[in-house]
Order: C-alpha cells, then sequence, then structure tokens
C-alpha cells in the first residue's frame, strides 16, 4: 500500500523541530503531556510518532481519512487511546465509534475500553490526559453493542465498541444501529481496527455510510494488503513493520525450524480392494510409489505429522526453561481441518498416556468455529468457560491450558504474549493470513526493549513457506558444526535497519495510458449464459477418480535446519537425532455411511475455509450450504 505521508516528510520534521506550530492550544498541551519524559509510564517512541503524524494530518494537512500500519504487537490499542483522549480534549468530540471485524478483536479492546475500575483503562495506565483534563475520562464510558441488545447504549455512552456485523443493513439489529448513529447522535470520531478487512462489500457500505457523520476517521492494521488485491480507502500516513520493530526491540525474533526429513517406508492401500502392503526404501518400486506423495501429506499423515509435533515439543521444553517461571509459555498449532485438529489433539494425548513426552487432555486446547462457544473448564468461582474464553486467558497463571490448536479461528485480534511457538501443520497461500498466523507470537511478554525474546516458529519445507519467511527479512544459509543436537541457541542480536534519508527524492511513475478501448458490452454477449447440464449424473460418472493411496508411514529426520528470521539473514543447519513420540496403534474401520458423512464434513469445512481465507467470511456461508445440499440431495 501506497505510503501517502513520504511527500510531507521533510516539512513535518521541520514542524516537530519547531515545537509544534499551528497547531491548537490545547493540542500543543496535549504532545507537552504526551512527551514528556518524566511521565511513569511512557509510549514506545513509534507509538508518539504514530499520533504526532496523526495531529499533523488532521490540522495542518486537514486530512481525515487516516491509517496506521502497525505490526502486530507495537501497540495499536494505546494509540487508539491516545487519538481519542487528543480529540476529548483539544476538538471536544463527545462520541467515538470503535468497530472491530469479529468477537475475538472485540474481547481485546473490551479489555482496555470497558473495564470496572478507571484505573485499568487505557486512558489512566498510560496517563494519556493531561492533568486539567483528567475529568473528560468520566465521560468516556463505553457501551459493548451485544447480539440482540437494545440500542440504547448508543445514545448513553461515549464509546461504543462493536462488531461491524452489528451495522449491516442486511439484519434488522444492524439496520436499527445504523439508523440511530446516523439520525440520534452528533458527529462521529470512527477508529476502524484490523481495517484490513475493510474491502469486504457490506464493510464498506457501512463506512460510506458514516462518512456523512465522520469527523475524523483512523484505520489500524499490521496487513493492509489483502489477498484480493484491494486495499482501505483511507491513506496511510505511517509504517511500523517487523523489522522496524526488531530493531527496536519491540517484538520477539523469529526462529524457524524445519526438519530435513526422509521417507524411508511407504504403505500403500487400494481404496477399491482394500489391499495393503508397504514398500521400504531397499525395495525396487520405493522411488516409483514415492513420486506419488503429495507434499501437503508430510504435515497430514501420521507418521511424519507425530515428527513435527515432537520438534515443537522441543521447542516448548527450551522456552518453558527460558521463562524461568517468571510466565507460562503456551504453544499455539496451527491445522487445515478440525479432522486434523483433533488428530492433533489425540496424539498429544496417548504420548501421555503411554510415558511419551505428550500432553494431558486437560492440557490441550481445540478451538473451531464448531467448539468456540463448548464449556471447557470452570474459573476459580465455579462459572463455566467456553474455549473461546479460554483461549483469551492462555498464558495466565490460573489457565489450565498450555496448548491450543487452532482452525481458521485465533487470527487478528488474539494476543496472547505468551505465545511461545508456533506450529503450522497447514500450508498458506494468502500472504495476509500467513502474516497474521506469526503475528499472534510476536508479542512481547516481559515487554522491556533491554531482553530479547524469541518466537519458535516450527515449519516443514514441503510447505514452501520461502515467501512468508523473506516477507520478514530472511534469506540466506550458513551451515555450522555443532555436536549439540538441538540445545538453546543465543537469541540473534538485530543490526541497524536501511532507513528511507531523502523521501522527498522518491518519484511516482503514473501508470500507463492506452488508447484502445475495450467494448465490454459485445464481449460479455458472446458468453453464453449458465446451463445446468441434465446428464451431470453422467458426467461425474465418467469422470476417473484414484483408486490407489499411498500414506508416509515411516520417516527419519536427517538434520534440523534453523533459520534467524531477523536483520541478520542466516539459517544454520544442525544434526539431528531420530525423534519418536511413542503412541499407542488404533485403526478404526469405518462403515460407508459413516464415509460418507466424513466426505459431507470435509467438503463444507473445506469450501468454509477457502471463503475465509478470500475475506467473505460469513457472507457467503448461506450459499454455500444450499449448493452443496442439492449436490448432495442429487447423488442419494
Amino acid at each position: 500500500m501506497k505510503d501517502s505521508f513520504i511527500e510531507h516528510e521533510e516539512k513535518f520534521q521541520q514542524w516537530k523541530d519547531d515545537r509544534f506550530p499551528d497547531v491548537k492550544e490545547e493540542t500543543r498541551n496535549f504532545i507537552e503531556h504526551l512527551t514528556n519524559p518524566k511521565k511513569e509510564k511512557r509510549l514506545w517512541p513509534h507509538q508518539v510518532e504514530g499520533i504526532l503524524r496523526v495531529i499533523y494530518a488532521y490540522e495542518i494537512l486537514r486530512k481525515k481519512d487516516l491509517l496506521l500500519n502497525i505490526v502486530t504487537g507495537g501497540g495499536k490499542t494505546a494509540i487508539i487511546g491516545a487519538c481519542i483522549a487528543w480529540l476529548k480534549y483539544a476538538h471536544y468530540q463527545d462520541k467515538f465509534l470503535i468497530i472491530v471485524p469479529n468477537i475475538i478483536v472485540r474481547d481485546r479492546l473490551e479489555k482496555d475500553f470497558v473495564v470496572v475500575k478507571q484505573e485499568d483503562s487505557v486512558f489512566r495506565k498510560f496517563e494519556l490526559f493531561p492533568k486539567d483534563g483528567e475529568h473528560l475520562i468520566n465521560e468516556l464510558t463505553s457501551h459493548v453493542l451485544e447480539s440482540g441488545s437494545g440500542p440504547q447504549g448508543i445514545l448513553e455512552s461515549g464509546i461504543i465498541l462493536g462488531n461491524i456485523q452489528q451495522f449491516y443493513e442486511s439484519n434488522i439489529s444492524g439496520k436499527r444501529n445504523l439508523h440511530w448513529l446516523m439520525t440520534k447522535v452528533g458527529d462521529l470520531a470512527v477508529f476502524n481496527d484490523e481495517a484490513h478487512n475493510t474491502p469486504a462489500k457490506e464493510y464498506t457500505t457501512v463506512l460510506r455510510i458514516l462518512h456523512h457523520k465522520t469527523k475524523f476517521r483512523l484505520d489500524t492494521t499490521a496487513t493492509p494488503d489483502r489477498a484480493d488485491g484491494q486495499t482501505p480507502d483511507s491513506e496511510m500516513i505511517q509504517f511500523y513493520g517487523i523489522a522496524n520493530a526488531l530493531d527496536d526491540g519491540i517484538i520477539k525474533s523469529v526462529v524457524v525450524y524445519q526438519p530435513d526429513a526422509k521417507i524411508i517406508e511407504l504403505t500403500y492401500t487400494n481404496k477399491v480392494t482394500g489391499e495393503k502392503r508397504k514398500v521400504t526404501e531397499l525395495d525396487k518400486e520405493f522411488r516409483e510409489a514415492e513420486a506419488n506423495v503429495k507434499p501437503f501429506q508430510w504435515i497430514i499423515d501420521e507418521e511424519p505429522m507425530k515428527k513435527q509435533i515432537a520438534i515443537s515439543l522441543q521447542r516448548f521444553e527450551e522456552q518453558k526453561r527460558r521463562a524461568k517461571e517468571r510466565y507460562k509459555p503456551v504453544l499455539f498449532i496451527v491445522t487445515m481441518g478440525i479432522e486434523e485438529g483433533k488428530r492433533v489433539k489425540d496424539i498429544l494425548n496417548k504420548a501421555k498416556e503411554n510415558g511419551g513426552f505428550g500432553f494431558s487432555n486437560d492440557k490441550v486446547l481445540l478451538v473451531t468455529e464448531d467448539t468456540a462457544e463448548d464449556i471447557v473448564t470452570y474459573d476459580s468461582m465455579g462459572n463455566p468457560v467456553t474455549a473461546r474464553e479460554a483461549a483469551t486467558n492462555l498464558g495466565k497463571v490460573d489457565s489450565p491450558f498450555e496448548i491450543v490448536v487452532s482452525v481458521m479461528m485465533l487470527r487478528e485480534g488474539w494476543d496472547v504474549p505468551e505465545v511461545s511457538v508456533i506450529l503450522l501443520l497447514r500450508k498458506f497461500c494468502s500472504e495476509v493470513y500467513g502474516q497474521q498466523v506469526i503475528g499472534r507470537g510476536l508479542r512481547k511478554i516481559i515487554r522491556s526493549i533491554n531482553e530479547r525474546e524469541i518466537l519458535a516458529v516450527v515449519d516443514h519445507p514441503k510447505l514452501q513457506h520461502d515467501w512468508l519467511w523473506r516477507k520478514v527479512g530472511a534469506s540466506g544459509i550458513r551451515r555450522v558444526e555443532t555436536d549439540e543436537i538441538l540445545g538453546d541457541e543465543d537469541i540473534p542480536k538485530t543490526p541497524k535497519i536501511q532507513r528511507l534519508v531523502r523521501p522527498e527524492n522518491l518519484i511516482e511513475i503514473p501508470s500507463p495510458e492506452y488508447e484502445t478501448k475495450i467494448d465490454f458490452d459485445a464481449i460479455i454477449k458472446k458468453v453464453p449464459d449458465d446451463v445446468i447440464q441434465k446428464n451431470w449424473k453422467q458426467i461425474l460418472d465418467s469422470v476417473k477418480y484414484d483408486k490407489e493411496k499411498w500414506i508416509i508411514s515411516k520417516t527419519r529426520i536427517e538434520q534440523i535446519r534453523k533459520l534467524y528470521v531477523d536483520k541478520r539473514r542466516k539459517m544454520e543447519i544442525e544434526p539431528a537425532e531420530d525423534i519418536e513420540l511413542k503412541e499407542s496403534e488404533e485403526q478404526k474401520e469405518l462403515s460407508k455411511e459413516e464415509l460418507i458423512e466424513l466426505l459431507k464434513e470435509e467438503v463444507v469445512e473445506m469450501a468454509s475455509n477457502l471463503l475465509f481465507e478470500a475475506g467473505f467470511g460469513s457472507l457467503k456461508k448461506g450459499l454455500l450450504y444450499t449448493t452443496l445440499t442439492l449436490c448432495f440431495l442429487g447423488n442419494k
């Protein structure tokens, strides 16, 4: 996304050097208070920089639709709180609307803006108001829009926090909430958190409707560019990425571990006859059989999956030693489907039962769309706790869970600093989603720039995530000799990053102009209408399906690649002993009816995940279910 602030950089720096001329007197008082070196809890320099850019853009450049692109863990919530304080103190703004894309993001913001004691609010925590404006905090009561609740809180509260779906005109409560905002309150200051979701059609419509009432709008995100190529319609005025945050010691350093594994046995199954046999690396047909193995089988097939889990558990034990009992590290496992998530949990449980390096059932939390509201434990008062609530409480002393397995659930807004190890058991095709998952573990735990922390990510080379590691500045290989198999590594130091010295010298290359005019109407007329084939059964019957299945039944890990995802751009390769997880071998034969039901679940889940990654979320789910139901009914 284009940085629209580049052309103003020089004048902005001069404005700061001249001590903020041409701003309101109240704004000057606010800035002096914010930058006071004697404050007990000060904001990080990049947070102050972002707030100053917002003030400059709004009061000097007269721009009102702004965007801050700040890395996960960079403290976007504190910036939102500071901007609310400034607008309340200097511009007498009374009504603030914070829009979020999902419940998990809302829960995170609720902890800072909707609090029982004012001392716990983001305004008190960071002393965001000058002394003569502290009384204004009492006017910033917050209201969370709940499903099915009335809109009365919109009138009574200074801050309104709600999911974007609660303003959609496609539902009754959304239409009512939007009507109240447009007709019963004055001007709004809108904060659009996780703004990369904005291009969704109804999301955009809501922002356009609110535009007429919006005095100021600030979008915040760590990933403004979406997989569909669209970007928010606001102007980006600050970019503070992973490289910057590593350089400043704001986030954890990332170390990626990839096994160099070798197949030594494959199991063949004929789906029609049920015939089973094994081939090893010593058999003649082994090479031909190996060619039938798909890349995703290195994380889906049970035997190599166990190896990946074993590596992540070793990393997890290292992180526990680093914690020195100051906090509870969390292992975050990401899978593609619910069945894989259940299998991971089962593997961990069985390994524990058989005396292996695993975890009992009450230590592993599975969070999927189906299980998010299931009761998984009880708090100290005996109140039930759902899987979604338990996920937000991970890393706390009273949380019983140490491992969380997620299926398309814990993304933006789920901020648990104690996430110390991430195991990737799925391939990322979306750059946005890949960065969001890694971002779940970037937030520092100790929050000291003097203590470096690491995030260990267990990946597999077959997933081809090199683009993801390059995205955050990793490249190059260096081989090292070491007798230690998988010991503690030195936390990598980050050198000075390259910075743009004279941004005013950058030039914008205009898009090419074409003289050719394309008659789209004529082209559309030539496209035939979609026709349902009457002989669709015959077409399906004519398709030949693969009746053979090869499963990786035994592998050997020869070495571990250790990739430092920081400015050193270095990879180390260590020798490694083979790793095993003890687990009882139990196979359950499924009936035809059970297999059909399993197929239905897998198809629905796969299609739902693809809709989610494409940015549609649940908007197209009704259409999806209708289509799949007709297909399944037609096959009966």
